[in-house]
């Protein structure tokens, strides 16, 4: 399995501030952005994924600092991107024909690592190296620096309602925990590109929940109904 270049918090590539500010924010609008509680940090905090709308526009407009959590694949060497966009992200995710999707990946592989290098992105691992991820997201939240994670299972593409979120940032929260005794908050997000809206809910505390019993799956649930419930009753409405 391809290994990615390895995680350096702070270490931003050289003008991604002015690239960050003259090209990518003409294409991505500035949401209207709601907090139904007080922001406390650092937390982690779970959201859709809006394709690749949702981590560009909170690492361009939300008011917390974080790094964020997403595929290996993207961390690694230009083919091993290339092939990861174009398989999974263009054609499994979003239902792109075979041409189209081969296209984009093309060119948008040549410079996609200096972007997600540049947004602070920590690589998720499908097998026993998601110890790496967990150390690196400790460092994080150990420095003051919060945690985006995007659980939902997009497998079948990115749907305004989630079925499912994958328990990652439950072990996050329950690693961190056990380190520093600390229970951190866990803040549910929902962005809606249309609507031109992100709203963060009130916060869950994962040490809390399994002291009422709840296992890692059914704590991964409750966020993930809390994420709909965003959508359905400040977003939508």
């Amino acid at each position: 399995m391809k290994q990615p270049k390895p995680f350096r918090l702070n270490k931003r590539p050289p003008l991604f501030g002015l690239f960050r500010t003259v090209i990518m924010k003409p294409f991505y609008p500035r949401p209207q952005i709601t907090c139904l509680g007080k922001l406390t940090g650092p937390a982690i905090f779970v959201s859709n994924h809006e394709a690749k709308r949702g981590p560009v526009v909170s690492e361009l407009y939300f008011p917390v600092r974080t790094a964020k959590w997403g595929a290996y694949q993207m961390l690694c060497d230009y083919n091993t991107r290339r092939k990861y966009l174009r398989d999974v992200f263009y054609r499994q995710k979003q239902g792109m024909g075979r041409f189209k999707s081969a296209f984009k990946a093309f060119f948008e592989a040549f410079f996609s690592l200096y972007i997600y290098r540049g947004m602070n992105f920590l690589p998720v691992f499908p097998d026993a190296r998601l110890t790496k991820t967990l150390s690196y997201s400790a460092d994080a939240l150990s420095n003051g620096v919060s945690v985006w994670v995007f659980p939902e299972d997009s497998g079948g593409g990115y749907d305004e309602l989630m079925g499912k979120f994958f328990p990652g940032f439950v072990m996050l929260a329950e690693s961190y925990f056990r380190k520093t005794g600390v229970d951190v908050p866990v803040y549910p997000v929902y962005y809606h590109s249309k609507y031109k809206k992100l709203v963060v809910g009130e916060p869950r505390y994962v040490h809390a929940l399994k002291q009422q019993g709840l296992s890692r799956e059914e704590i991964a649930a409750v966020l993930c109904s809390d994420v709909n419930s965003l959508f359905l009753n400040h977003i939508k409405k």
